[in-house]
């Protein structure tokens, strides 16, 4: 028996058109666009509330409000929208070009509060073996609003090794949604007082740091560049620095990644002061001294430049009695900041990875250091006088504005 089943005849307009989709429910349309219409009005009105509550955070005292912001950042708030500017670098991948210096989250405490804020990556630290509680003096962080700066000489507070790693294993595995984590690390400033030789003590615990920490960190920054912990920069221009401390450190890290059996990278990176031991500003010279044996080595894949500067300090601040003068970090820096990273990039060469810092308040100020040489900038002082919204402004440049330079 033959069925024949009638062919369904289709308007003339419709001939030619592919077959449409399962069409939404008006309701659950409605719904999208009212929770894109919620989501938008939420990130505007945290935007412009850090700005109308400017006025009153400028009255608390430093450290108060930063312990306070540090608490904001625990809420289960997103801040920003992630702007998805993908970068990588041997191995090392951050979901876009903008981070957060180290000194906003010293011991790993608001790690997903970071990602929600919409940081591409986030440079905790800086870490200690052991708990030290800073240089107790009074005071030990001042805003200069009038240059949009801060004066800080807080040392080395943290909360030691142990904590950090609890911190870093009560992550979620989805807790950072492509943001990467650099750990900064460095000696411990109580062992450098009683060393009979500080740049070995200096390399006893940064072994012990990278051991402990290289499952969670995408990279590593030695920092012996703070002003604020004495005989510290000193290190930094030791004859010995590549033999008696980066060596050992970079093939301790490259036998742990061995093991792992996983082709993983981590860059090691070396953070930089504005100016020399001298306190005067770096020439190429003096710099190349520095940084092409430690680049040339191997054991030294790139640079931070710049950590806070001492000249500024005592130029710009009434120093207390003390023979701690601190540093300037802020808008006052950049210049410098965008000098050094320049050097750098000549330097070292297009392989080296290098992230600038320094003053970084407006988006075309993160252009500008891409343009310099850096592969990635890191802002902190400019969080505190733009707020949240300079992160993604930044990041957004970035990824519409290439650097005019050729970017590995």
């Amino acid at each position: 028996m033959n069925l024949r089943i009638p062919a369904t005849r289709r308007k003339p307009s419709e001939l030619g058109r592919a077959p449409e989709g399962p069409r939404l429910n008006p309701t659950a349309s409605t719904r999208i666009r009212a929770f894109d219409a919620t989501r938008s009005c939420v990130y505007s009105f945290f935007m412009s509330a850090y700005q109308m509550l400017w006025p009153v955070i400028r009255c608390l005292p430093p450290e108060f409000a930063h312990t306070l912001g540090l608490r904001l950042l625990r809420l289960p708030w997103r801040w920003n929208r992630p702007v998805a500017d993908p970068f990588a670098w041997n191995g090392f991948h951050c979901r876009h070009r903008v981070g957060i210096a180290a000194g906003l989250d010293k011991n790993a405490a608001v790690v997903p509060g970071l990602e929600r804020l919409g940081a591409g990556f986030v440079e905790i630290g800086t870490i200690l073996v052991e708990p030290w509680p800073g240089n107790q003096v009074s005071p030990r962080l001042r805003r200069l609003v009038a240059q949009r700066a801060l004066w800080n000489r807080l040392g080395f507070t943290s909360l030691g090794l142990k904590q950090v790693l609890m911190n870093l294993q009560s992550l979620q595995p989805t807790a950072l949604r492509g943001m990467a984590i650099l750990c900064n690390i460095g000696p411990h400033p109580g062992r450098l007082r009683k060393a009979d030789d500080p740049l070995l003590a200096a390399r006893d615990d940064l072994r012990t740091l990278v051991e402990g920490l290289h499952r969670f960190a995408d990279g590593f920054v030695i920092n012996l560049s703070s002003p604020n912990t004495r005989g510290l920069r000193s290190l930094l221009q030791s004859d010995r620095l590549r033999a008696a401390l980066l060596q050992p450190i970079g093939t301790h890290l490259r036998h742990l990644e061995s093991a792992e059996g996983q082709g993983r990278r981590r860059p090691l990176l070396l953070k930089l002061p504005p100016e020399d031991q001298e306190r005067q500003p770096w020439n190429r010279d003096n710099l190349a001294r520095v940084i092409c044996p430690l680049i040339e080595s191997g054991w030294c894949d790139g640079l931070v430049a710049v950590n806070t500067s001492v000249r500024l300090a005592t130029t710009m601040v009434r120093l207390p009695p003390e023979d701690l003068p601190g540093g300037i970090s802020g808008e006052p820096l950049r210049p410098e900041a965008l000098r050094v990273v320049s050097m750098v990039r000549e330097l070292s060469g297009p392989k080296a990875l290098v992230i600038g810092s320094g003053g970084i308040l407006r988006a075309d100020d993160a252009v500008a250091f891409l343009d310099a040489g850096a592969d990635l900038v890191e802002i902190y002082s400019g969080l505190i006088y733009r707020g949240p919204r300079l992160l993604t402004e930044c990041a957004q440049t970035l990824k519409d504005r290439r650097p005019q330079r050729a970017v590995n």
